[in-house]
């Protein structure tokens, strides 16, 4: 046998090992993303037909070479950058833009067995990886619960366990397999489900949703042949956001109504005898209550001192105001913010604040409604005060104006690969920004990035790599690539989804593995 017959025959066997290996890594291990990519490269070069063969598929393949100029709008904008250390970090970063589609579309596609067989690992990676930050949770090793993730952003992760959901239910459903694997699988949507709850991220409950969604239509119209289940199934698609928009409202009205002050029935003193004082306009609102009812700043000082170690007129753990704190996870409590209401919290109620949560609930029902108050608080916080320090949705709403300025001063190729930092930092300058230079940060939606960066021929060239593989040929639009280019693109509008190493690697490889690795019904070992 020759070498390179003896090449061929290990081909599938070592990139298999690599595509396992980054699966693995994109929930485990950003070190090992690298490593993967290495083992791959370095299989496409010396294993397998000539690397003439190879670049002569790729070279003829339309959608991997639209795949690639994606990486090739970066490289072009270095022509009218000036930070090019920024870009040149930007592109080492992006390189998995590159190298997916250089290399999975010049390959064979993966026989079922290792198809499936790589799925399997990566669902089992991501319930790893979940176990270890659900460790963690258990352990209150935490002070924001977006931090128990181990390895990446708590917002990409979330995307991974939408999807290991996603392929989970698909064999679940389409697959004949042992009473015990299907309670396997079952366990293991629980886990994902919870998990993503315990997340309390919004990108990724909407991600949720959206492959829900997909998920239901895919039953309804590929597994189920009766036309009335067919009707019910549009049904039920309509009527999951319709309901979602329902409880959202009466979360929202709840949360914000707040009954009228009859000022005159008012206690003025406290147990021990000193002053209240009443305020319905400076303070916020926590669960439909004025934090500035009852509020008796020296008893809660001396109180407080008293039981912990944080000083009353210092900051939380997490660097929020303390007496802050303090007085809106009272009032979440129905406490008075006095002596009494600091005596009757619990130690618990104590480690909570010293950690930063304001909001009793908050603790007892963490997920959307934990996350809903916080975000409804931060809002407000921003229409009284025109403060956006320190609260995720007012602080978009500052990326976003910066961004929108940009766009107009530079709206046909944007500001170049490297120099959007700069710009973003010019830009808040410029605009005035109440935004502290900590949290002066780019768009948070990649859509508004690739336009800042290159402008609307970079906008519009992004859209094309975005839905014309899915769009150009019947049998790419699988279940698998459908739930994921669904959770990317509701991930891009709240995120920079492919402005970190976690999340390009989880779009490049995801998007390569199912336009050209995985293989679709109709085609066959004889057309290849």
């Amino acid at each position: 046998m020759s070498w390179r017959e003896t090449t061929r025959k290990h081909e599938p066997v070592a990139y298999f090992i690599g595509l396992a290996m980054m699966a693995a890594s994109l929930t485990l291990s950003p070190f090992l993303m690298s490593i993967a990519q290495f083992w791959l490269l370095a299989t496409w070069l010396f294993l397998g037909d000539p690397i003439k063969t190879k670049l002569h598929r790729f070279f003829h393949n339309k959608i991997a070479l639209l795949l690639v100029s994606l990486y090739l709008l970066h490289v072009i904008g270095l022509l009218y950058t000036s930070d090019f250390a920024y870009a040149l970090k930007d592109l080492r970063v992006k390189l998995p833009l590159l190298v997916f589609p250089l290399i999975l579309s010049s390959v064979k596609p993966l026989e079922k067995k290792y198809a499936d067989l790589l799925m399997i690992v990566y669902v089992v990676a991501v319930f790893i990886a979940t176990s270890i930050s659900f460790t963690k949770y258990l352990m209150h090793d935490f002070e924001d619960v977006r931090k128990i993730s181990r390895f990446i952003s708590h917002i990409r992760f979330c995307l991974n366990i939408v999807l290991a959901t996603g392929i989970t239910g698909y064999y679940l459903f389409t697959r004949k397999m042992p009473w015990w694997e299907k309670f396997l699988c079952l366990a293991f949507i629980a886990w994902f489900i919870v998990q993503l709850y315990i997340f309390e991220s919004i990108s990724g409950y909407l991600a949720f949703l959206g492959m829900l969604a997909v998920s239901l239509l895919y039953v309804f119209f590929r597994r189920v042949k009766s036309v009335g289940w067919k009707v019910a199934g549009i049904f039920l698609v309509v009527a999951l956001p319709l309901l979602a928009g329902i409880l959202f409202y009466r979360t929202v009205h709840t949360m914000l109504a707040v009954p009228s002050v009859d000022f005159q029935t008012l206690e003025t003193k406290t147990a021990l005898g000193n002053d209240y004082w009443h305020d319905t306009v400076s303070f916020p609102i926590e669960n439909g209550q004025y934090v500035g009812l009852y509020f008796c700043r020296p008893e809660m000082r001396d109180a407080w001192n008293r039981r912990s170690e944080l000083d009353y007129d210092g900051l939380t753990r997490n660097g929020e105001n303390l007496e802050a704190t303090l007085a809106r996870y009272l009032t979440s409590k129905g406490l008075r913010k006095d002596a009494a209401g600091v005596d009757a919290l619990d130690e618990q109620d104590i480690l909570n604040v010293e950690q930063g949560n304001a909001n009793y609930v908050n603790w007892t029902h963490p997920g959307v409604y934990a996350r809903l108050s916080e975000t409804l608080f931060e809002y407000s916080q921003y229409r009284r005060r025109n403060n956006p320090n320190g609260g995720s949705l007012s602080q978009r709403l500052e990326y976003t104006k910066a961004s929108i300025y940009l766009i107009k001063q530079h709206p046909l190729f944007g500001v170049g690969t490297g120099d959007i930092p700069t710009a973003y930092q010019n830009a808040y300058e410029e605009l005035q920004s109440p935004l502290e230079p900590q949290y002066r940060h780019k768009a948070h939606n990649q859509y508004l990035s690739i336009t800042v960066g290159f402008g609307i021929v970079g906008l519009v060239l992004f859209l094309l790599v975005l839905f014309l593989p899915y769009l150009s040929k019947r049998t790419y639009r699988t279940y698998f690539y459908t739930i994921f280019l669904v959770i990317l693109l509701i991930s891009m509008l709240p995120e920079d989804t492919i402005e970190s190493q976690a999340g390009v690697s989880f779009y490049a490889l995801f998007n390569s593995l199912f336009i050209f690795a995985f293989r679709k019904k109709d085609e066959s070992p004889e057309k290849e």
